[in-house]
Parts: structure tokens; sequence; C-alpha cells
């Protein structure tokens, strides 16, 4: 049980922001989900960004614990290194590389009785922030590390949607064991551009 707690915890430390943007007809990124516009595109991203933490489970022993949006904000950066865009954080063991996913289309489907229904799907921000845009004509984007959380070594997946080249919206996914017990929490997440 202390592990879930401790991981619930630690996954609860990050901010909500203000979800007022207008859509505009369509984002200046829909139509830029092809490899070649990404090489073009990645360093667009290069610099610090708000990390905003809503809503999530932590999923443990069968027990699913709801995480709420958390007030307080914390800070990432991005930046490339020769060919490589690469995502750090001070929780993470060592930068991730961000790259082009090659995913089917990204739904978040609810396969427990107990799980929350996520504040935002990813068809919903694309709605609300990229207009008339499919979320496969944005540059959808994926990043694969190790975090340190409760003692233990975990696998973190971020599978990032630009909706704008100021906002991303994130759905967090960390796995693993922590003193013997095999947890998996997802959360969606919020980056904007620091200074916006």
């Amino acid at each position: 049980m202390r592990p879930v707690i401790v991981l619930t915890a630690i996954l609860s430390c990050a901010a909500v922001p203000a979800l007022a943007q207008g859509a505009g007809d369509s984002s200046p990124l829909c139509g830029m989900s092809s490899p070649a516009t990404w090489q073009e595109l990645r360093e667009r991203f290069v610099g610090d960004w708000r990390v905003a933490h809503l809503s999530g489970y932590v999923l443990a022993g069968g027990m699913v614990i709801p995480m709420q949006s958390s007030p307080e904000t914390e800070t990432m950066s991005i930046w490339l290194l020769g060919e490589d865009l690469l995502l750090d954080h001070p929780e993470m063991t060592e930068p991730m590389a961000i790259t082009l996913a090659d995913e089917g289309r990204w739904v978040i489907e609810i396969d427990h009785p107990d799980i929350p229904e996520p504040v935002l799907t990813p068809d919903d921000a694309v709605l609300a922030w990229a207009g008339d845009c499919d979320q496969e004509d944005l540059p959808r984007l994926v990043g694969r590390g190790d975090v340190s959380m409760a003692g233990s070594v975990m696998d973190m997946t971020l599978r990032m949607l630009p909706v704008d080249m100021d906002t991303i919206y994130a759905i967090l996914e960390i796995e693993g064991a922590a003193q013997g017990q095999y947890a998996i929490a997802r959360r969606v997440v919020w980056l904007n551009r620091a200074g916006e």
C-alpha cells in the first residue's frame, strides 16, 4: 500500500494551466505530421515548458487511486543535440529522445470500472485548440525513458500532441514495480511554453 501512496503523491506534484484558450479554424501545425516536415519543425519546440498535471489515476494491486489536478507547476526543458530532440525533467534519470509517433490513432480506453474518465481526450484537445484539424494531421510525438519514483526506477512514456506552437496536450504513463508491487499511473498533462 505504501508504494502506491508514494507514487500517487509524486505524480500529484504539478499544475493545472488555464484551459480557456479559444480555438481558431485550425492549428498552424495542421498538416505537419510527416517526417520531412518534422525535421524542419522540431527546433521550434526548443525551450523551457511549464508542466501542468490534470487528473489521472494509479492502478496497483487491483486498486484504483484517482489523482486530482494539481495547483502547482514545474518546468521541463526541450533542446536539440545533433539530430536528436531531447526532453529533460528533474525526476528523470536521463533526458528522453522525442520522436514522431509511429502509432495508430490515440484514444483513451477505460478497461476498469473504477478508472475515472479523463478530463480531456486527445480528440477533445484537438477540437478545442486545433479547430477542424484531425489529430493524425498534427505532429504526434512520443518519448520513452526512466524516472526514479518510490525508491525504484520506473518506465515513463510521454505521448505529446502539439495543438499549436506554444501548447502541447500530453498523456503521461508511468509503470513498473515499486517495492515489489506493480503499478501503472496515467494522467493528462499540459505543456505551455514558459513565458507565454
